[in-house]
């Protein structure tokens, strides 16, 4: 399948630094870290993606995806400057070049308020609505502040989408937690609990993938009997996905981690990963405060990452009967931080394969 542009996401983690202690995050070891990338270490950072993606002959579109920690716990001026910056040091690309932020929207005035609506070019806010694990330091909840500030994002005419990280505490909530998001008309991801930063961490709370599959196919279940349109990811993505695999038109795309990475971490020190293995020093593909993008793409240890995500893709992907329709880009990316699994200990397909073939049925 040609493209005709491509996308690239670079999450940057501005600093690990929270107000909150949210019970399953995944940086949670690091959450009291004041440590903040120097908008000297960014500007170097845009330079070798800028340098990187000019050299592309097919159109790039590049994203930023500002996190944390709390990235609105730097003042709404860091944000200013280094975005005046990027747009000189980008160029003729600037105009391919957004920034979108993350937030648990725990701390908000009229300055983060302008900024989130002049600034960036979208926001997500984090909240769970049930379940209790978003706490304060101080270990009470913080959805009321939250549901308090989206009112107020709202007043103000700033546009936002919400993610929801699916436990076991707020599986029994899915109709409410739909319902909610459809009485709001606001679009929203489904995010399954990642890993966490120690072992024992979700204890109480873990969710299997097969309590994954199921509150998916709920979601489908509710999204098809609903009388309004409501986004919901990866949902959507999952309906497109079957609907490609029944149009007689539709050219098989696969996912070629060689060729395209549409999705890098860059740490607060600068190293970058892969989006599925962050954070794992043997996985790190260098420095991209240090050295060109280039030279990391060609990096061994990128090489190293590369294969290992095409063997999973083998050892699944080829077997299905929708590989082609669905890239593989579930295996290649995300089938280790979801955990799956079967129960011999192999990698498999067991959240998306199900969902397609639910889709499937009740679409026919």
């Amino acid at each position: 399948m040609k493209l005709e542009a491509r996308q690239v996401q670079f999450v940057v983690k501005t600093s690990k630094l929270c107000n909150l202690r949210c019970r399953y995050c995944y940086e949670y070891l690091e959450l009291g870290d004041r440590t903040t990338i120097a908008l000297e270490q960014l500007d170097k950072m845009y330079h070798h993606i800028a340098n990187y993606y000019s050299q592309i002959d097919l159109k790039t579109e590049i994203q930023f995806v500002w996190h944390g920690g709390e990235p609105l716990l730097q003042s709404p001026d860091y944000y200013w400057r280094t975005f005046d910056h990027q747009q000189q040091i980008f160029g003729e690309l600037a105009s391919s070049v957004t920034n979108v932020v993350q937030t648990n929207l725990t701390t908000l005035n009229k300055e983060s308020i302008r900024l989130l609506s002049e600034g960036f070019d979208g926001v997500g806010v984090s909240v769970d609505l049930f379940g209790g694990l978003r706490v304060k330091q101080s270990g009470v909840d913080s959805l009321l502040t939250v549901l308090k500030n989206m009112d107020r994002l709202l007043n103000a005419n700033v546009s936002f989408g919400c993610i929801t990280v699916l436990t076991k505490l707020n599986l029994p909530y899915l109709q409410e937690i739909f319902k909610f998001y459809e009485k709001m008309k606001l679009h929203f991801r489904i995010l399954p609990l990642f890993n966490g930063a120690f072992e024992g961490q979700h204890q109480g709370f873990e969710i299997t993938p097969q309590e994954v599959l199921q509150a998916f196919c709920t979601l489908v279940d509710m999204w098809m009997e609903s009388q309004n349109m409501v986004m919901i990811l990866p949902i959507m993505e999952y309906i497109e996905i079957i609907l490609r695999h029944y149009s007689s038109d539709s050219q098989s795309y696969f996912y070629d981690k060689t060729e395209w990475e549409s999705i890098y971490v860059v740490n607060v020190n600068g190293d970058i990963y892969s989006y599925g293995d962050a954070y794992k020093p043997e996985f790190c593909h260098g420095n991209l405060f240090q050295r060109p993008l280039e030279n990391i793409i060609l990096s061994p240890v990128h090489k190293k990452v590369i294969s290992a995500a095409e063997e999973r893709m083998m050892s699944v992907c080829t077997s299905c009967q929708y590989f082609g329709s669905c890239s593989g880009y579930p295996m290649a990316e995300e089938a280790i931080i979801n955990n799956q699994f079967d129960e011999e200990g192999n990698i498999d397909c067991i959240i998306e394969k199900g969902i397609l073939k639910h889709i499937e049925s009740r679409l026919i």
